[in-house]
């Protein structure tokens, strides 16, 4: 029995990362963002699909990133990679992937002695592409792997994917699609509960001024098929293509993601660039911290 209520104990922290109705949708992880710029503008992850980076100039973006995840929630550490490579003028190739690690506890037995330790796992890998139909339009889609041990004995996996259209007007750019459609997860009493599956629109917007100053506004919406809506906004500042300044907000409104404002400094030089994001205003991810670095032209 006490074994029972330590499981559900964690499988509830866990939910609680998330500002969501956590019974009604599997593998709530899915949505975190896993580059540290998004995250940092809001966690407007659709107006950076392969899709809509086809219809820029970059060639290659690879970033690695570090998140302390939930501090003061359901903690984990996450290790993260997000690349996008332009094979010629019209077809790009993307990959994501992240392992989250949850804090490790000791599993207790039926007769109330401790017995060896665990850490709960999340997992995530994309493989995605996106063909340009014409010079301004483009479309997009993504294969995802997810996996999500919380015990010993309890492992599920889901497969799922996106597809995502996106159009250039200028320095604007709008995007459109259907994020985490995939296959449900069945429960240790046999109920399923499917992914986080939603209809997304998103845009973008840049410009130089005055030379030697950027400004980026990106922002999404996602409606969620079991209900549900998720918001985001983000602004970013940059001087001579060197250093950025970043704000986010988030907003989830019985949503699989979070409600929070998030921070972000950036640097850039040769190439490289040096990101970081720290997320406030939510009880369930507040202080969160991410740490990324990549190469990019």
């Amino acid at each position: 029995m006490r074994k029972t209520l330590i499981i559900l104990s964690l499988c509830l922290a866990a939910a609680s990362a998330y500002a969501q109705d956590a019974a009604s949708v599997a593998m709530p992880f899915s949505v975190v963002p896993r580059n540290v710029r998004t995250l940092s503008m809001g966690g407007v992850a659709t107006a950076d699909a392969a899709a809509v980076r086809l219809l820029g100039d970059q060639s290659l973006d690879v970033n690695a990133s570090w998140y302390n995840w939930a501090p003061n929630g359901a903690s984990s550490s996450d290790i993260n990679l997000d690349a996008f490579a332009r094979l010629g003028s019209s077809f790009a190739l993307s990959a994501r992937f992240g392992m989250d690690s949850g804090a490790e506890y000791t599993i207790v037995t039926d007769m109330g002695s401790k017995g060896s330790t665990f850490a709960p796992t999340n997992m995530r890998a994309d493989l995605g592409a996106a063909f340009k139909i014409t010079p301004n339009i483009s479309v997009g889609a993504d294969l995802r792997l997810l996996s999500s041990s919380l015990t010993p004995k309890q492992s599920y996996t889901a497969f799922g994917g996106d597809i995502i259209a996106a159009a250039a007007f200028g320095p604007a750019k709008l995007s459109a699609g259907v994020t985490s459609l995939g296959t449900s997860v069945k429960a240790a009493d046999g109920t399923s509960f499917g992914l986080p599956t939603a209809v997304t629109v998103a845009g973008k917007y840049g410009l130089v001024f005055a030379e030697k100053h950027s400004l980026d506004a990106a922002a999404q919406a996602d409606f969620f098929f079991k209900g549900g809506l998720r918001a985001g906004l983000g602004v970013e500042y940059g001087f001579n293509d060197l250093a950025f300044a970043r704000v986010g907000y988030s907003l989830g409104l019985n949503s699989p993601f979070p409600t929070y404002l998030s921070l972000g400094l950036g640097a850039k030089f040769f190439g490289v660039c040096v990101n970081a994001a720290y997320l406030v205003g939510s009880a369930a991810v507040g202080n969160t911290l991410a740490l990324g670095l990549g190469y990019a032209f």
